[in-house]
């Protein structure tokens, strides 16, 4: 599972990597935390359709050219772009991106399609470009922490994983209705918001901690939130890895349900049951229990971790600051890499087919 740039490439030890950002939406206040005060990165170019929003954040990037247009984008000098527009379009733009002779630093999901995803790997390699597919929650600490205890048998062999969410759209930042509307049109052709995009980070996590899946079992809900805006909850997912360990992912959508968060109003857990205990992480995108973020058991005793960090956005820089000491020194595991995250991608669209043809679905 572990992939690196591809054969040629000349690693940016001498300077900073100059890096573009196209999208300047709502994740951008996430993504531009591992660029801040980093020396290995310049950030000279921001492009989005919105002139506000040059104006708005190009504010903190005095230096950096601002475009609306994005062929005027791609005249600029980069190495590296961030791609943070909405998954319809990844492929299309992360391919011109790439035949323009620039990495690509890619927003999740990575496409709608497996075709779509086939062809952003053949661009990155026609080109000898760095495709790689953000996926913060494999940086946040308490998920270290865990993958630490799985890696390391502590407390014995994984006997099984288990997560769950609650949605509650109550509570959080605000999030303006373009940066969604992509994703409630998905809903309604079947695609689904919940599992979809936001499922997203939860398989890559099932993925990072155990391995390829071999089987998925699924049932999709559909909950009509107002006339035209449907939400895919309550989802029930299981599938089992090809190392055997079996895992499950339960959704719930609870839009009265007052969810603190700085970020969105996710609630999330994720377990690990082990032969001689087990682990289990109590929080990442909210703020639901006012627990330590780790807590593990084992021989009668629970234990809790208050030395992690547990801010979410933390996970957004360092995956970013990990990215470019990959860039300047040649050497790493992208984390994920372009195949990694159309395994992750193919995992995904299986849990849709399964629950549309109510049968497992195997990878």
């Amino acid at each position: 599972m572990t992939s690196t740039v591809p054969d040629g490439f000349v690693p940016y030890t001498d300077r900073p990597v100059r890096v573009g950002i196209l999208g300047l939406g709502r994740v951008y206040d996430l993504t531009i935390t591992g660029y801040r005060d980093n020396p290995d990165a310049d950030v000279v170019a921001l492009c989005d359709t919105d002139p506000a929003k040059l104006a708005e954040r190009g504010a903190e990037w005095p230096q950096a050219t601002r475009d609306t247009d994005f062929e005027a984008f791609l005249d600029r000098d980069l190495d590296l772009v961030e791609v943070l527009l909405p998954t319809p379009v990844h492929a299309d733009v992360v391919c011109a991106v790439l035949a323009a002779g620039f990495h690509v630093n890619c927003q999740k999901p990575m496409a709608r399609t497996l075709a779509d995803a086939d062809r952003m790997v053949a661009a990155a390699v026609e080109h000898g470009r760095v495709l790689r597919v953000m996926e913060n929650f494999i940086f946040y600490e308490p998920l270290l922490a865990l993958k630490e205890l799985v890696d390391n048998n502590q407390l014995g062999e994984p006997a099984g994983f288990h997560m769950k969410m609650i949605a509650t759209g109550n509570g959080g930042w605000d999030v303006p209705w373009e940066s969604y509307r992509w994703q409630f049109e998905q809903a309604l052709e079947g695609t689904g918001i919940l599992l979809f995009d936001d499922g997203w980070h939860k398989f890559s996590v099932a993925r990072w901690l155990f391995g390829p899946v071999a089987e998925v079992m699924a049932w999709v809900g559909r909950t009509e939130v107002v006339p035209g805006i449907v939400i895919d909850a309550p989802s029930t997912v299981m599938w089992r890895h090809r190392n055997g360990v079996q895992g499950t992912f339960d959704v719930t959508f609870a839009p009265d349900m007052l969810m603190r968060s700085k970020y969105y109003s996710n609630d999330e857990r994720f377990e690990v049951i082990f032969r001689r205990g087990w682990a289990r992480v109590n929080q990442c995108t909210a703020r639901g229990l006012h627990i330590p973020s780790l807590e593990t058991y084992a021989d009668g005793v629970v234990t809790g971790r208050h030395d992690l960090d547990d801010d979410w956005s933390s996970s957004f820089r360092d995956q970013t600051r990990h990215l470019l000491r990959v860039l300047r020194s040649g050497q790493g595991d992208l984390l994920w890499s372009a195949d990694d995250a159309r395994d992750v991608l193919a995992f995904n669209l299986a849990v849709l087919e399964s629950s549309r043809r109510n049968q497992p679905v195997a990878l």
